[in-house]
């Protein structure tokens, strides 16, 4: 009889500074080139809550559960790498107070940011297009909405040329090369990973073109929705009819997006090879094109570092 060929666990992972994250079900492992030129490899487990209430892996609640997951651990790991990549630099923040809580409130500017580019400004742009809310609510988020998803695909394009988000680009591709390396069955090394696409089907880059793709569909749903149960909503104060819908987007739409996002890949990753799939994941690979960019040998020995360690 032949030998039966058993399908690998699944893996991922992002870039950190100047290394990689990789984890599976159980363990999740963090490669990081320290400023000596060494490897320093940590092991953790992962504590998922998943692993104890079965309800979480259920489709569609699943996509949450990683999300929120996912983000935690990435927030962890970027702190790891910044300790062991930039020693002095953390050493300063120390001096200054705790490191974590200093990072913390820095994300509060990018969070502002982030309102400002992807709700405020292709609100106003839509309206300044001539396209009242009040009237043509409908059309009025489908705009908006295709302007979001614009000024998402270039702000990637703008920060891709900065020489720090390059070189964290360069590492993501890194870690797809290992991961598909290790996915293929080839040995471990730099030689045989160096062979691989940068671009992989079950990248978070393409799970965040799901998202905002996907936004431009329901975002106008869920106003018309609003507008069938109160028939009044029009008539509101633009300032209560805007809190209202960004909570409904946030707290209600944005969390069903995400898990039908992350149905998409999943299902992407199982049925890459069919033609419908392909085009399905066509725009999200093709993003990858700036999110990953080719990286070097040591880049890819950090990588591999990381993948060896959660297998």
């Amino acid at each position: 009889m032949g030998e039966i060929k058993r399908e690998l666990p699944h893996i991922g992972g992002q870039a950190v500074l100047e290394g990689v994250m990789i984890r599976n079900k159980s363990i999740y492992s963090i490669a990081v080139r320290k400023e000596d030129g060494s490897i320093e490899v940590v092991k953790n487990s992962v504590n998922s809550p998943a692993n104890k209430y079965k309800f979480l892996r259920a489709p569609f609640i699943r996509g949450i559960t990683a999300l929120i997951e996912n983000l935690v651990l990435g927030i962890k790991s970027l702190l790891y790498s910044a300790e062991v990549a930039m020693p002095e630099e953390q050493n300063k923040s120390k001096s200054k107070g705790n490191s974590g809580i200093i990072m913390v409130f820095g994300l509060i500017p990018a969070l502002l940011l982030g309102v400002a580019l992807f709700i405020v400004l292709p609100n106003l742009s839509t309206h300044y297009l001539g396209i009242i809310e009040k009237d043509n609510p409908f059309i009025f988020n489908i705009i908006a909405g295709v302007i979001r998803l614009c000024v998402f695909l270039l702000y990637i394009l703008l920060i891709s040329f900065m020489k720090d988000i390059k070189r964290t680009f360069q590492y993501h591709g890194a870690e797809h090369k290992s991961i598909f390396c290790y996915e293929m069955g080839k040995p471990l090394t730099v030689k045989e990973a160096k062979e691989f696409k940068t671009m992989h089907p079950r990248c978070g880059t393409s799970f965040l073109f799901f998202v905002f793709f996907i936004t431009i569909l329901v975002f106008p749903i869920i106003t018309v929705v609003i507008q069938l149960v109160y028939k009044d909503f029009s008539t509101l104060h633009i300032g209560f009819r805007k809190l209202l819908t960004l909570t409904l987007h946030l707290f209600v739409a944005l969390p069903l997006i995400a898990s039908i996002s992350y149905e998409l890949l999943r299902l992407s990753d199982k049925f890459k090879k069919s033609l419908p799939v392909k085009m399905l994941i066509a725009p999200g690979l093709f993003l990858q094109r700036i999110t990953t960019k080719e990286p070097d040998e040591r880049q890819l020995e950090v990588a591999l570092e990381a993948v060896k360690a959660v297998l």
